[in-house]
């Protein structure tokens, strides 16, 4: 189970071309990724589609010049050894004559670098012995 899940709404212009598509960066810095909740509203129908990029490359769907193309639809990605944090971008097109939303949520845990990771709350329970109980022998 993830420590923390970022939530993100990238909505994309209506008018918004393939060929000239919509990009947007994720500030996801110092976290590993555990996996990611890709979510589309109903609305769409057809006329919208999405890249997950890292870097501007392609990473969901891999391969460029792919499209998520979905009108009331929701899944989950696992994220095993991919690079954490920075880099990630949602970009898109929308030949429609609304704005469509993307909602991406990115289950995250701190990173193993103890130096660089968030600060995670801890709890230590002490125990203290009460001076006023006297132990019974028998």
């Amino acid at each position: 189970m993830a420590y923390r899940v970022l939530p993100f709404t990238v909505t994309i212009p209506a008018g918004t071309t393939k060929t000239a598509p919509y990009t947007q960066a994720l500030a996801l810095d110092n976290w590993e990724l555990e996996a990611v909740d890709l979510e589309v509203p109903a609305g769409p129908n057809g006329l919208m589609g999405f890249q997950l990029l890292n870097n501007g490359v392609a990473w969901l769907p891999y391969g460029s010049g792919q499209w998520i193309v979905w009108n009331d639809h929701a899944e989950r990605y696992s994220l095993n050894d991919q690079p954490n944090g920075s880099g990630w971008q949602v970009q898109g097109y929308n030949t429609g004559n609304y704005p469509h939303a993307v909602t991406l949520r990115f289950h995250v845990n701190p990173v193993s670098n103890t130096a660089t990771a968030p600060v995670v709350p801890t709890l230590t329970v002490v125990t203290t012995p009460d001076p006023n109980v006297v132990p019974v022998v028998l």
